[in-house]
């Protein structure tokens, strides 16, 4: 596998506009091409009207994108994906 992505789930908490709530969190291994499809999405998702915002680090496998924050349309639920990328030499998974 190539990165390793957690993906965490957030609401809007009632009677605010801007402060988000945990709700729940999943983790999916990636490779290369599915990691590249993921984040070539992203502009795609602007124009439907959310809001992508991509972060990018020096990681093990280079000058990458590490971090996704994306926005529904509507602003009532968030989502972060953060990467974590296969390092051989230590054969575990590197974080940002």
């Amino acid at each position: 596998m190539y990165c390793k992505m957690i993906k965490e789930f957030y609401e809007l908490k009632e009677g605010t506009k801007n402060a988000y709530q945990f709700i729940k969190s999943e983790v999916k291994e990636y490779d290369r091409e599915q990691y590249r499809n993921y984040i070539e999405a992203a502009p795609f998702f602007r124009r439907l009207g959310g809001s992508e915002y991509l972060e990018r680090a020096y990681t093990c496998a280079g000058y990458l994108v590490n971090r996704v924050i994306s926005k529904s349309p509507d602003r009532k639920s968030k989502r972060i994906a953060k990467f974590y990328f296969w390092n051989n030499h230590k054969n575990e998974y590197s974080g940002h």
